[in-house]
């Protein structure tokens, strides 16, 4: 017989075999385990990962370099540890009024340029000035000699006296002094009429006739008419003929002093009946600088020979030879700037006055003659000087300001920024025009690049210092 085995099977969870039944049984505590190994793995993995992080941590220090120290200077790279006091400013485009130079000559203005020179001939007596003397105008330079003006005093005198004589005769003439006609012809007119009455009263009584009345009225009527022409008529021509003469001797006497005048010896005022000298003094006709002298004394002059010359030097001119390609643009009161070694860093300005219409031929250029103000009397005669003929229309260009420009010996250069905030470039420029406080950059810097304004004190100091140790 067969027996069929069952495979032995473990009680369902949650159930117990008790006698005939099924009982519950509790689930194995399986959670509170496993929480127990993810934390322990947890902190495990933390601790791996800290370590890691500090190995690398080290392991990066270790490889880290020591930081490098400053570059070494040299005569092109300079280096500040300290910017104190640098200040930088760009440079940069800027719309600035473009000339055109040239060079020049100072010559005199001609003017303002006189020669003295005697209107008559005679003797030198005496020289009151030097070459280089400053005069005023109307100061005296030269006394002469002269027989011509001597000879113009005698005229005065006499005609000096001519005059005096007929203002005291029309001064007689004026007081009743010397007409005698009229004196007469009263007396007349009284003696008819005393006749004329008494025969009035000789024909009263009969003793006239009346013819002989008629005619006595007639005799006092004439000598009547006659006083009252001696009266009026009569002494207006004797006070005519005394005024015409007076005018004639004063019209002579003011032709005689303008002569005097006009040769350079008025004739004094404070007594013009004394005329006892043939000197005449030459002044100075304008204020300026005696430029020359060749006057001696004792020499004879004849009429013009030049004695100094007096130059007023307030405007000189400059005369100016530009290419006739640029002679286009020129034009007549064009702004100019005159530059020389004389002004030092301060020009002088002035204006186009005139242009030469004709080309010289060897050099093709024109002649431009420019009128310059000169205060102190900077420029002189021949001085060469640069000009600039400032054109009307400003063009764009490349500036910096001027506190940036550095003088090291014949070279003009700046101290140029570099990409490390304490290194700096120096660079040799070209610089051109200034206008006011900045210059004009014609080559070496680009626009944007910075340039020291303020405090290059430094670097040229450390620029001197390795100059000396190379």
């Amino acid at each position: 017989m067969t027996m069929d085995i069952m495979p032995e099977t473990s009680p369902a969870v949650g159930t117990e075999a008790s006698g005939g039944g099924m009982t519950h049984v509790a689930p194995p505590r399986w959670g509170r385990g496993w929480l127990s190994w993810v934390v322990a793995l947890g902190f495990l993995g933390v601790l791996a990962l800290g370590g890691w992080w500090l190995g690398m941590r080290r392991s990066a220090v270790v490889a880290t370099p020591p930081a490098m120290p400053p570059p070494k200077a040299s005569a092109s790279v300079l280096w500040l540890e300290s910017l104190t006091g640098i200040h930088l400013e760009p440079a940069q485009m800027m719309p600035v009024p473009t000339a055109l130079h040239a060079t020049g000559t100072v010559e005199l203005n001609p003017q303002a340029v006189v020669v003295v020179t005697p209107l008559v001939s005679g003797h030198v007596k005496r020289v009151l000035v030097a070459q280089g003397t400053r005069v005023r105008a109307g100061q005296p330079l030269v006394v002469l000699d002269s027989p011509e003006v001597a000879n113009l005093h005698v005229r005065l005198h006499d005609a000096e006296t001519r005059r005096d004589i007929a203002a005291r005769n029309l001064q007689r003439i004026q007081r009743d002094e010397s007409r005698v006609a009229l004196v007469q012809a009263q007396a007349r007119l009284h003696q008819a009429e005393a006749t004329f009455e008494r025969m009035k009263r000789l024909f009263e009584v009969g003793v006239l006739s009346q013819q002989e009345l008629q005619e006595a009225e007639t005799a006092y009527a004439t000598a009547k008419a006659e006083y009252e022409f001696q009266k009026v008529v009569g002494l207006e021509r004797d006070l005519r003929e005394a005024q015409a003469a007076l005018e004639v001797a004063t019209v002579e006497v003011k032709h005689i002093q303008d002569q005097l005048a006009a040769l350079g010896a008025p004739a004094a005022t404070s007594d013009n009946t004394a005329h006892p000298t043939a000197e005449m003094t030459l002044v100075a006709p304008i204020s300026g600088l005696v430029t020359e002298r060749t006057a001696n004394v004792g020499a004879f002059v004849p009429v013009g020979t030049p004695l100094l010359t007096v130059a007023d030097l307030r405007t000189v001119w400059v005369i100016a030879a530009v290419p006739e390609a640029q002679l286009g643009h020129v034009r007549l009161g064009q702004p100019v700037t005159v530059h020389a070694p004389a002004l030092g860093a301060t020009p002088l300005r002035g204006r186009v006055a005139f242009i030469e219409a004709q080309i010289n031929a060897d050099t093709r250029t024109a002649r431009v003659r420019i009128e310059v103000p000169n205060p102190g009397e900077r420029l002189r005669a021949g001085m060469f000087v640069n000009v600039a003929l400032l054109s009307p229309s400003p063009v764009s260009q490349l500036v910096i300001p001027a506190a940036a420009v550095q003088r090291i010996g014949a070279r003009t250069v700046v101290f140029v920024a570099g990409a490390d905030p304490h290194e700096f470039h120096l660079r040799d420029i070209e610089v051109g025009a200034a206008h006011g406080e900045r210059v004009v950059v014609l080559r070496g810097l680009e626009p944007g690049e910075r340039v020291v304004v303020k405090g290059a004190l430094a670097l040229k100091t450390q620029l001197v210092g390795l100059e000396a140790e190379e």
